[in-house]
């Protein structure tokens, strides 16, 4: 009975990281779940505070994460924008971590499609 409660504990700090990562930010593009019929040529984040990114993977359903450039000496900011290489069709997740101000480290992830 203890694990199980552990375990459901464990579980709900996970997915509230989780959702004050997610209410951090204010919007994404590509956004989750979007069929991009034309090419999805950045990851484009906004947050309501600024934020350090600490680490951004696109990966390609099946593959290996893209070659992204990223700067992670820049300031922080609200908006972070990273420029994607051509996308061939598949689905793809983003997966980011970025670091507040006050030194809190969020992370989340989303997908879309690329037609």
């Amino acid at each position: 009975m203890k694990k199980q409660s552990f375990l459901l504990g464990s579980f709900a700090l996970v997915a509230s990281a989780n959702a004050f990562s997610h209410g951090m930010m204010s919007m994404m593009y590509p956004e989750d779940g979007a069929m991009m019929m034309s090419q999805a040529e950045r990851v484009e984040m906004h947050f309501k505070a600024p934020v350090k990114l600490v680490s951004l993977k696109v990966v390609p359903e099946g593959g290996a994460p893209l070659p992204l450039s990223i700067d992670r000496s820049a300031p922080a900011t609200e908006h972070i924008m990273v420029k994607l290489p051509q996308l061939t069709p598949n689905n793809y997740t983003v997966h980011w971590k970025a670091m507040g101000t006050d030194g809190h480290m969020m992370n989340g992830s989303y997908g879309f499609m690329q037609h």
